[in-house]
C-alpha cells in the first residue's frame, strides 16, 4: 500500500510507473515522468515569482480542464499546498463574491487541506468546504474497492476540475497511477466523439448530461471498450435509467456530495448492465443511516468542516439534509434532497415521484417540479414540460393525467411548455424557485 505521502504526489508516481500514460489531451499522451517534470518546473516558478500563498491560506486555481491548469493542480497536491477552486462558468461578480468571502476568513486552514471547493449553493451561499489529502485517499479506496482497474484503464475528466466529483477523478487516477483524459466542458458531440478517440473505459456524468446525449442521438450505443459510467450529481428518472438499460449502457449510480468527497453510495458494479430504481449500496469505509427520513452520513471521507465557519464539524454524522430510506435489499433511495421538498397545504411533495409519474404519459417527454413559495399553500406545485417530439399537448392534457394517476396535492397547479429543463452550472436541474420567474405559467383548475 502506498506511503500517505506518495499517494497524491505526482513525484511518486513517476518514480513508480515513469512511462505509463498519466493525462490525455486529445491531442498528446502525456507519461507520468513527463508531468512530474512539468509540476516541478511550475513549483519552482511559483516559488521564485512568490506565488504560493502563506501557511494556512490557499492558493486561488480557476478550475479549467487545461494541461496548465492541472499541471499546477498536480504541483500544488504533492507539495501539499491547499488549493481554492474556482468553478470557470461563474461570473465575474461571483467570483469578486466568493473572493471577498474568502479574504474576510481569518483562520488558517487544518494542515491536512488539499482543497476547498464551493458547495453548489442551489438555494443559498456557497459554501466552502475543506477537502483534505486524508478524504481523497479513503475515497479513491473506496471506489477502487466497487470498480477495480484494469491494465488498459482512462478516466474521462469532462465535468469541471472546480467540482468534487471531477477532482476526485483525477485523484483516483493518480493514486492508481492510471490515464486520466481531460474533454472540453460537456456537450453530447464532443463527449461521445472523445469517448472513442481517447479510449475511455470509465467516465463519470450527472442524469442532465446522459439525457443530453439521447437527445442529440437517440440511437446511442456506447463503445464496447467503455465499461461503465458513474452516474451521480442527482438521481436518474426512471424513463432516462430505462432507455440507458434498454440500449445497454453499463451504469453505476452513485450518491454523495461535496462535503463527502464524492459517492458513498453505489450500485454494484457487477451489476452495471442492470436496472436499478435505488443509488445503490453503502460502499466500503463508510457508514450510511436515515434518522426521521434525513440521510446521515459518517466516514473518512467526510468534511471536517467549511472554512470559516462555526458549524458543527461535518466529520461526525453529517446531517446531508437529502431523505429517502434504505429497501429490503439494502439500497438507498433518494426520496428528495431536502431543499428540493415542496411543502404545500401542509403535505410533503417529493418532486422526482411526480416527475416520473408525469414522464410516464405519452406526452411527456421530460418534467421538472419547482415550488412557488406563497404565503397561503407555503408553496405552490409548478411544473415545467419538455412534449414529446412531434406531440402538441395542451395544458387539459396534463391536468387530466395528472388527475387520473397523482394524489390532489402532487398535482402540479401551475405549468409551462418549454423547449429544455433549466440546468445549474453543475449541469445538474435547477429547482430553485428563482428560475420560475422566465416562463409564462398557466393555472390549472381542478375538481376532484
Amino acid at each position: 500500500m502506498q506511503s500517505f505521502d506518495h499517494a497524491l504526489s505526482i513525484f511518486a508516481a513517476a518514480a513508480d510507473s515513469p512511462d505509463a500514460v498519466a493525462l490525455r489531451t486529445g491531442e498528446k499522451d502525456y507519461r507520468f515522468s513527463e508531468l512530474a517534470l512539468l509540476a516541478k518546473a511550475r513549483l519552482v516558478s511559483l516559488q521564485t515569482e512568490q506565488k504560493l500563498p502563506a501557511q494556512g491560506r490557499p492558493y486561488i486555481l480557476d478550475g479549467q480542464n487545461s494541461l496548465d491548469t492541472l499541471v499546477t493542480l498536480y504541483a500544488l497536491l504533492a507539495a501539499k499546498v491547499p488549493v481554492l477552486m474556482l468553478h470557470p462558468k461563474i461570473t465575474d461578480h461571483e467570483r469578486h463574491e466568493l473572493l471577498m468571502q474568502m479574504r474576510a476568513i481569518t483562520q488558517p486552514l487544518p494542515h491536512d487541506t488539499a482543497a476547498v471547493l464551493f458547495t453548489s449553493g442551489t438555494t443559498g451561499a456557497p459554501k466552502p468546504a475543506i477537502i483534505t489529502h486524508k478524504m481523497l485517499i479513503a475515497s479513491a479506496r473506496a471506489s477502487a474497492k466497487n470498480l477495480g482497474w484494469e491494465a488498459n484503464d482512462c478516466w474521462q475528466l469532462c465535468m469541471s476540475i472546480a467540482r468534487v466529483g471531477g477532482l476526485s477523478i483525477l485523484t483516483r487516477c493518480l493514486m492508481a497511477r492510471k490515464t486520466l483524459a481531460i474533454s472540453p466542458l460537456f456537450d453530447a458531440k464532443s463527449f461521445t466523439e472523445a469517448l472513442i478517440r481517447d479510449r475511455v473505459t470509465i467516465t463519470s456524468i450527472v442524469p442532465t448530461m446522459l439525457a443530453k446525449v439521447f437527445e442529440v442521438f437517440p440511437d446511442w450505443v456506447p463503445p464496447k471498450h467503455l465499461r461503465t459510467i458513474l452516474l451521480g450529481g442527482s438521481t436518474a428518472p426512471e424513463s432516462l435509467l430505462a432507455k440507458a438499460h434498454a440500449q445497454g449502457v453499463p451504469i453505476v449510480a452513485t450518491y454523495g456530495m461535496t462535503e463527502t468527497c464524492s459517492h458513498v453510495v453505489m450500485t454494484p458494479y457487477d451489476e452495471r448492465y442492470n436496472l436499478h430504481a435505488g443509488c445503490g449500496e453503502v460502499i466500503d469505509f463508510a457508514e450510511v443511516k436515515t434518522v426521521d427520513g434525513e440521510i446521515l452520513v459518517r466516514s473518512e471521507m467526510t468534511s471536517p468542516g467549511y472554512w470559516g465557519s462555526d458549524e458543527e464539524p461535518c466529520n461526525r454524522w453529517f446531517k446531508t439534509g437529502d431523505l429517502g430510506e434504505f429497501d429490503n435489499e439494502g439500497f438507498l433511495r433518494i426520496h428528495a434532497r431536502r431543499q428540493d421538498l415542496i411543502l404545500t397545504g401542509g403535505e410533503n411533495v417529493y418532486p422526482l415521484e411526480v416527475e416520473n409519474a408525469l414522464t410516464r404519459a405519452p406526452f411527456i417527454k421530460e418534467a421538472l417540479l419547482i415550488g412557488e413559495p406563497n404565503d397561503t399553500w407555503g408553496a405552490i406545485v409548478c411544473a415545467l414540460i419538455v412534449a414529446q417530439p412531434g406531440m402538441d399537448p395542451t395544458h387539459e392534457d396534463v391536468k387530466h393525467f395528472a388527475k387520473a394517476n397523482l394524489s390532489s396535492y402532487k398535482c402540479p397547479r401551475k405549468v409551462a411548455f418549454v423547449d429544455k429543463l433549466p440546468v445549474n452550472s453543475a449541469d445538474k436541474l435547477n429547482r430553485h424557485p428563482s428560475v420560475l420567474k422566465n416562463y409564462t405559467l398557466t393555472t390549472l383548475h381542478y375538481k376532484h
